[in-house]
């Protein structure tokens, strides 16, 4: 059986050094000022650790709880958490979160899901437009927070 993938993105550049702007998206417990696609995260942040994830998958519909793993973590620059659902695997995805500095005034945030397995086309299919949706308005938000302080 084929294997699928695909990705899903969403980047902007913010007016603000890299510390600024890692210090807000470090900043979990305040992502309900902000976030309008995960404003609740529960994680400690440590490799291997869980993260539920309280997401605003479709407008006017009530947050869907999630429950992935913390896989990466790199202070100042990347975070990211994912699962693996059947031995196949049906589905393995991991969403990072990524900043590179562009100046020391500037930074790139770079959010990207990528999906693999048998279930992809389905996942697609039910949810990608609005995970897009959630990662454009994450990463507009972001920017906003950060640049207004």
């Amino acid at each position: 059986m084929p294997l699928f993938v695909t990705a899903i993105r969403a980047e902007v550049e913010i007016d603000a050094p890299i510390e600024k702007v890692w210090a807000v998206l470090r900043d979990i417990p305040g992502y309900a000022a902000w976030n309008p696609f995960t404003p609740r995260i529960d994680t400690n942040l440590e490799l291997g650790t869980p993260v539920i994830l309280h997401v605003a998958m479709k407008p006017g519909k009530p947050l869907l709880v999630q429950k992935e793993t913390m896989s990466q973590y790199e202070e100042g620059r990347l975070m990211a958490w994912g699962d693996v659902m059947g031995a196949a695997p049906l589905l393995k995805f991991e969403r990072v979160q990524e900043l590179t500095p562009l100046s020391s005034a500037r930074t790139r945030y770079v959010t990207e899901d990528v999906f693999s397995g048998l279930l992809v086309p389905l996942v697609m299919g039910l949810y990608r437009s609005h995970i897009q949706r959630g990662f454009s308005a994450t990463a507009e938000a972001l920017k906003v927070r950060v640049e207004k302080g």
